[in-house]
């Protein structure tokens, strides 16, 4: 879970002065394509598509199964 720190004292002109350096901020490889279940990392292409079946079902496939999908009938989302 993430820490609480409390917010920053004012300083005498009313503008909030900042108490620390911001925190390095680090992408999370949690995504996965729908199709291959291959890992999207950070820097992985990945597009998102609507199901030919059902127009509110979009999926997010990985760049090889993008390629395949395409001549399935999936149309890239908008």
């Amino acid at each position: 879970m993430g820490q609480l720190h409390p917010l920053p004292a004012a300083s005498e002109n009313g503008h909030a002065r900042p108490e620390a350096a911001p925190a390095d901020v680090h992408a999370i490889d949690s995504a996965r394509c729908s199709l291959c279940g291959a890992k999207l990392g950070a820097h992985a292409l990945r597009h998102r598509v609507v199901s030919p079946q059902s127009c509110a079902l979009t999926l997010t496939v990985c760049h090889t199964c993008n390629k395949a999908v395409l001549g399935e009938g999936y149309r890239p989302v908008e």
